[in-house]
């Protein structure tokens, strides 16, 4: 038995007077009962639940039975979801899901020490889960002013609209998967972790955090968090349902329409992947999202999407496919065709970028030098459609190895919502390789970069196939990945290949050639004395005789060797050899002290 295939069964209750909740609207009555209620009030739950009129909004109602209009307020009315379509039996437990790791292409992936980047909280994607130990104080980003707090602990929950005279008081329980709920076991804290970690994902590409921090207790302004009570069943409300929630509700200054409830008894026992799912799903109706369906063939409509071939909305179904994402509606059939992207920035605002997002703003990486060979790795979130993080480097001509991982999974079940793309470019921006999966969402490959320079690396999410039959668009293959890179070190010359012997001539023997001297290496003063290996060098050299002009750049190899010291090399042309050359207008790309620098010149021979 799946979820999500059949039409769902909200709860009606009302005190016999017109007010209360209603569910279950048969055909051709919704817009009745619309156009009888307070047309003011209508209008803001129209633009809450972003709908275009009171025809929309009946049909919605009248095709899934699962949404349902509170009109228990009598100063306000509201739209509530009560997601019976999400509810599995206790022991059904779903198939793993994990697509393909990578597909490679020519060199295989090469490991670098991690640096730092762009990630949530400072956690590397592809590290295991953070330790049980930090389960009450987990925060994917903690500097957000806005917050989604799962609170898995339990409590009571009073004065709120989802108390009535039958229930003053709603008692929740702490999450848990046996029947002790006074304590919880290793295994339960693993999979709270696991589920933030899920959810964190979901909403990584937006400047929220997600935590089990208190917000209560934080004192954090009700206008800038939304709980959701994970625990027990939905029975405690009267309905059947894996999560219910209020529609469009974040951000008001009050918490009346607290918490969203996701219940793990009615979600295979608490399973970790239909829990983050549901959480997910509900916290997406407190943003104001609908339910993503199907009108199938047959004129009947699927009231949650399931997905094909890898890929399911998540407010649809998420939990039989390895990549869920927010979805606009491109699939076949597509009921609803809210732009979820859209809709939830509108409420939280895209994440900051951490890495740079064009040629001129590209984040430099930081590689470690052996034998000739630079391996560097940093950490990045795709944040929007067609944004790309976008990495720099330094390499001599050769070959540049990559591996791109997304979010790992919760053993055999996939977590991430990055479909990763990769792109490599010259430092005119023109393409040199590109790598796009097609069976996996990580991506390992290599590209053959013609000459010594700058190169780019640009980390972006993708497609795959037609959205419309078997696939999916780049539309919201977004979020964390771990890059891995290795590339001929700029500053190793490489070994020239031998000259075949001149034969002998009858002219006089020419002049003995000049020997090849090497590049110099001069030393760059920064007042700061801070650390800065891994910096991009760039400047030019001037020869006083014939006032020969020319760029170099390089990257440092050392740094603090004297205080306030890093070194660089550059590759000096053979007709400047025996030369004095004038080393200036030298910057330090990426660095704050780039300004102590400035008009410093530097005299070297070779």
């Amino acid at each position: 038995m799946q979820a999500g295939n059949g039409r769902g069964n909200g709860a009606n209750n009302g005190n016999g007077n017109g007010k209360g909740r209603k569910f279950d609207f048969p055909k051709g009555t919704a817009r009745a009962f619309l156009d009888s209620i307070d047309q003011q009030q209508l209008r803001t739950v129209l633009e809450r639940a972003h709908f275009s009129d009171n025809s929309a909004l009946a049909l919605e109602l009248e095709n899934d039975p699962d949404l349902g209009i509170d009109t228990s307020n009598s100063t306000e009315t509201q739209l509530i979801y009560a997601c019976a379509g999400m509810a599995v039996p206790t022991d059904f437990v779903p198939a793993a899901n994990v697509k393909a790791a990578a597909r490679r292409r020519r060199a295989g992936a090469v490991a670098a020490t991690a640096a730092p980047g762009e990630s949530l909280n400072g956690a590397n994607p592809a590290d295991a889960d953070p330790s049980v130990d930090r389960v009450w104080t987990l925060s994917s980003r903690p500097e957000a002013t806005k917050k989604i707090w799962l609170d898995f602990r339990g409590g009571t929950i009073s004065g709120t609209a989802w108390n009535d005279a039958s229930r003053p008081s709603i008692v929740v329980p702490p999450y848990s998967t046996d029947a002790d709920t006074a304590s919880f076991t290793t295994t339960e804290l693993s999979n709270i972790v696991a589920i933030w970690r899920g959810v964190a994902e979901d909403y990584s590409m937006f400047n929220v955090d997600v935590t089990t921090v208190d917000q209560i207790a934080a004192g954090t302004a009700n206008q800038n968090y939304m709980r959701v009570s994970i625990g027990g069943s939905s029975s405690m409300l009267g309905m059947s349902a894996g999560g219910v929630a209020y529609v469009g509700v974040y951000g008001r200054s009050d918490t009346y329409y607290h918490p969203a409830f996701v219940f793990p008894n009615d979600l295979g026992n608490g399973h970790p992947k239909y829990v983050w799912e549901a959480v997910s799903h509900e916290v997406g109706h407190n943003m104001g999202l609908s339910h993503d369906g199907r009108n199938k063939a047959d004129g009947t409509v699927e009231g949650y999407y399931t997905g094909t071939n890898g890929w399911a909305p998540i407010m649809g179904v998420g939990y039989y496919q390895p990549l869920s994402q927010w979805s606009k509606g491109e699939y076949q059939g597509a009921n609803q065709k809210q732009d979820d992207l859209a809709i939830i920035a509108a409420k939280l605002s895209y994440a900051p970028a951490g890495n740079g997002n064009s040629l001129a703003t590209a984040a430099p990486l930081a590689p470690t030098i052996s034998a000739g060979t630079a391996t560097a790795s940093a950490t990045g979130i795709v944040a929007q459609t067609a944004a790309a993080d976008m990495f720099k480097l330094q390499a001599n001509a050769g070959t540049l190895s990559f591996s791109v991982s997304v979010l790992t999974a919760w053993g055999t079940y996939g977590r991430s919502n990055l479909d990763a793309a990769v792109r490599v470019l010259d430092a005119s921006g023109s393409e040199v390789a590109s790598v796009q999966n097609t069976n996996g969402l990580a991506v390992t490959g290599t590209a053959a970069l013609p000459s010594a320079g700058t190169y780019y690396v640009a980390v972006s999410g993708s497609g795959s196939g037609d959205p419309l039959t078997t696939g999916y668009s780049a539309y919201a293959s977004l979020g964390q990945f771990s890059l891995r890179a290795s590339y001929p070190d700029f500053m190793t010359t490489p070994s020239p290949s031998p000259s075949p012997s001149p034969s002998p001539s009858p002219s006089p023997s020419p002049s003995p050639a000049v020997s090849p001297s090497p590049s110099p290496s001069p030393k760059v003063a920064d007042a700061s004395g801070s650390g800065l290996a891994g910096a991009v060098v760039v400047g030019k050299w001037t020869t006083p005789v014939g006032g020969t002009t020319a760029s170099f750049s390089g990257t440092t190899s050392s740094k603090n060797s004297a205080r306030g010291q890093v070194t660089f090399s550059f590759k000096a042309p053979t007709a400047a050899r025996g030369c004095t050359a004038q080393i200036s207008n030298v910057t330090l790309s990426g660095y704050t002290m780039q300004s102590n620098l400035a008009g410093l010149t530097q005299t070297t021979t070779w």
